[in-house]
């Protein structure tokens, strides 16, 4: 690269060849990493949230419903397998939006 005040070469940075790529490059992985990921793992986090406590509303007036302790004792079943099921997807959802940051979905529509 030429120098505009004195015409000379302007020495690169050994091993990293133009600073400006590498300047671009290091902003564009620090976005992904620094602010794009928190976003979406945020929004997911809290989308997440507002499903399983939806689900603890219906639950909880459900229960309310109830008419013996066996229909008490297979509803709580139920909501508990349902329960582990929706965490066992969500931390799937979240480790691939980690491993591939640049994917943007992460929402899914499956209800809680």
């Amino acid at each position: 690269m030429t120098s505009r005040t004195t015409g000379s070469e302007t020495p690169r940075v050994s091993g990293f060849g133009d600073m400006s790529a590498l300047l671009t490059t290091e902003s564009k992985l620090w976005r992904s990493f620094g602010v794009d990921l928190p976003l979406r793992l945020t929004a997911e986090i809290l989308t997440f949230g507002s499903r399983r406590l939806q689900a603890q509303a219906e639950h909880v007036a459900a229960l309310g419903r109830c008419g013996s302790p066996a229909e008490t004792i297979k509803l709580q079943t139920d909501f508990l397998m349902k329960t582990f099921t929706d965490y066992q997807h969500e931390a799937d959802t979240l480790s691939r939006d980690v491993a591939v940051p640049g994917n943007g979905k992460t929402s899914r529509s499956a209800s809680a």
